[in-house]
């Protein structure tokens, strides 16, 4: 029988390593952080992290599937309108907020994965191009149920949207004791919305 007690210490040094690398990665890039500064950090040894990752990029690549964990609900619930889908947004970003290092980690992401032979080279547009499939649909059912306006842009309202999270998403890393990234992006979502709402009483008829 296993020890539950072994799985539980696991389990915990498991999660300090990944908060280590976190850090780490945010601040330094894959390339410049080290497996011996990450296991200092956790508290752990060289061969504990080893254990658990066995390479560097393994490690790497497990930060970068927490960090899209906390959009991944955003993908998995069901999403009927485009104010179900700005509200989903809304809510993936309080998420990212609560862990400021993982934010910073995202930021770093953007410049690497332009790096030919990164461990995530053409992630980026794997996931910009989910994005467009996903949810370009539902802006163009909204204009056609009438929730929307007539002349608004599908693809161009997705990729204003995600815009807002990456430039407040940025300014807040910059200022943040003077930028609240979640009232600052629900704001922004908020005035996106209502500018391609329909007018009161243009809905199609049934």
């Amino acid at each position: 029988m296993v020890d539950d007690k072994r799985i539980v210490r696991g389990d915990t040094r498991r999660t300090a390593i990944l908060a280590a690398a976190t850090r780490e990665f945010g601040r330094k890039g894959y390339e410049s952080a080290r497996i011996a500064d990450i296991a200092r950090a956790a508290g752990v040894t060289d061969a504990g992290v080893l254990h658990h990752f066995p390479r560097k990029k393994d490690l790497f690549l497990a930060v970068v599937e927490l960090r899209e964990d906390v959009y991944r609900e955003l993908y998995l619930r069901e999403i009927t309108t485009v104010r179900d889908l700005c509200d989903g947004l809304v809510a993936a970003v309080r998420r990212a907020a609560q862990d400021p290092d993982l934010v910073r980690f995202r930021r770093m992401l953007t410049g690497a994965a332009g790096i030919e032979g990164h461990p995530i080279e053409g992630r980026h547009r794997h996931n910009l191009e989910r994005a467009l499939e996903e949810f370009v649909p539902v802006v163009r059912d909204g204009i056609g149920s009438g929730e929307l306006a007539a002349d608004t842009d599908p693809e161009r309202t997705v990729l204003e949207l995600l815009a807002l999270n990456e430039g407040i998403r940025d300014q807040w890393l910059t200022l943040p004791d003077r930028i609240d990234y979640v009232e600052t992006f629900e704001a922004a979502v908020d005035s996106l919305y209502r500018r391609i709402a329909a007018p009161t009483g243009d809905a199609p008829p049934d």
